[in-house]
């Protein structure tokens, strides 16, 4: 299997060999030989929790416990499942009720990512696609209504300004763009999703509630990418995501958008991602040629992430590469590095003004220190 080309943990190797379970691109010996000594269960189940695969692992688990004494630990795994599944009722209460203010109000909202996939990708597994907080895509003028709704019910912004809102386990989090160029002005200049187009090519969550939008299958995929490449693919879950939507991808439209979006080579890297860890995907020779080639750097990423170290800045770093020109890289990464000064108020809301820049720096050497020391550390784990 391809994880066992790359210098990975059992207990990594372990997940993968799940992960690919769960995809059909393994049969059950390769599991089993995987799960047969010097394995540490707890360390597993940590890893599965931050990787946010419990579910789908132990699901494999349960289809193995036939072998005895192969998994003696499923207790603890049905109860990390449970709870995630009951996480996951609670969030998708709260998006029911809010579903129901807006259509009493006529206004509309696209669910993304996890809450997006889990009725069609997941089969409606609640148990298996943890999703940690509930992403909206509003129109900037509906953000009002729908944050004081969640005020109203209790949620609190992490900061005054800020479009993530919590209540115990549950939390939203509101955008008015999908690429995360409310952070980094410059990214909208790399992906070129446009807004109206999204917006009008989205189709009901549900036969009949035009309210409850998800992304156009194309977007949606594109949106994915980007994402993932945004946290450098660092959770296993993001890519089984991946691997779900891009089996069953409308490739020829999807390059086009791709092309025409500035997307491509994320594209390209998340198909490299894929094959290099689950194992190759089946596409059409036609669509692995239009994809870009990657050079050194690109491809030295890609074993990065194949290795599973769980560093997530490089990603943003690569972004810098869909974009054209050497002056339009550098100020990307100029304006990744420091943001401007309305943006870093609205992330340090107590920070005086003229301090702003100073934490800034701050956080960048506290992040390269804190990204190193894991590069150190799996490395020589």
């Amino acid at each position: 299997m391809p994880a066992a080309e790359i210098a990975l943990s059992r207990e990594t190797q372990v997940l993968v060999g799940a992960v690919r379970w769960f995809l059909g691109a393994s049969i059950e010996d390769e599991l089993v030989g995987l799960l047969r000594g010097g394995l540490q269960w707890s360390a597993l189940l940590e890893q599965a929790e931050r990787e946010g695969v419990t579910g789908l692992v132990a699901r494999a688990l349960e289809g193995l416990a036939q072998h005895e004494g192969l998994v003696p630990h499923l207790d603890r795994w049905r109860a990390a499942t449970r709870a995630v599944a009951a996480s996951n009722m609670s969030a998708l209460s709260e998006l029911a009720a809010l579903r129901a203010m807006l259509r009493q109000n006529r206004r509309q909202v696209i669910v993304l990512k996890g809450a997006a996939l889990l009725d069609d990708e997941y089969r409606g597994h609640v148990g298996l696609r943890p999703l940690g907080d509930i992403d909206l895509l509003l129109r900037p003028s509906d953000l009002p209504s729908v944050t004081g709704w969640l005020r109203h019910r209790g949620y609190e912004p992490v900061s005054p300004s800020s479009p993530f809102f919590s209540r115990g386990v549950v939390s939203f989090d509101l955008h008015t763009e999908i690429v995360g160029s409310e952070w980094v002005g410059r990214k909208a200049r790399a992906f070129r999703l446009d807004p109206a187009a999204l917006w009008r090519e989205a189709t009901p969550l549900e036969p009949g509630d035009t309210t409850t939008l998800v992304l156009s299958p194309v977007h949606l995929r594109l949106q994915l990418v980007v994402h993932a490449l945004k946290h450098s693919y660092s959770r296993l879950i993001w890519l089984v995501d991946l691997a779900l939507v891009l089996r069953a991808a409308p490739w020829p439209s999807l390059l086009g958008q791709a092309r025409a979006s500035g997307a491509l080579r994320p594209l390209a890297y998340a198909v490299s991602v894929l094959d290099r860890l689950l194992g190759r995907l089946e596409l059409p020779d036609a669509v692995r040629g239009a994809l870009p080639a990657l050079g050194p750097l690109e491809r030295a990423f890609i074993r990065l992430v194949a290795r599973r170290r769980g560093v997530e800045t490089p990603g943003e770093l690569l972004v810098a590469l869909s974009i054209p020109g050497v002056i339009g890289k550098a100020a990307y990464l100029a304006e990744l590095g420091f943001p401007q000064r309305h943006v870093l108020a609205r992330h340090y809301p107590m920070t005086p003004s003229w301090l702003l820049y100073p934490r800034r720096v701050l956080r960048l050497v506290s992040l390269g220190l804190q990204e190193g020391t894991k590069l150190c550390y799996r490395r020589g784990g």
